[in-house]
């Protein structure tokens, strides 16, 4: 089996995690600050991947049902 190319966002947050919370001195304030950053910005990519896909022909916040009783659109000429 070939190996992975690439990370996942579990496996990116845990390394992101491990600079954040760094104790030894090898990465500077900045490094943490920039590793928190981009952990927020992969946790929100990942939150917006769990979500459901909007399903088509519907508007926000009007129920399917509502809108299946409406007529079919006039047709232009």
């Amino acid at each position: 089996m070939p190996k992975k190319r690439f990370l996942s966002i579990d496996e990116k947050r845990s390394w992101l995690a491990a600079i954040f919370r760094d104790t030894s001195g090898e990465y500077s304030q900045a490094d943490k600050f920039k590793a928190m950053i981009e952990d927020t910005r992969l946790a929100v990519l990942a939150e917006e991947a769990a979500k459901p896909e909007p399903q088509p022909n519907t508007l926000p916040g009007i129920p399917r049902e509502l809108l299946e009783h409406l007529p079919p659109p006039l047709k232009s000429s």
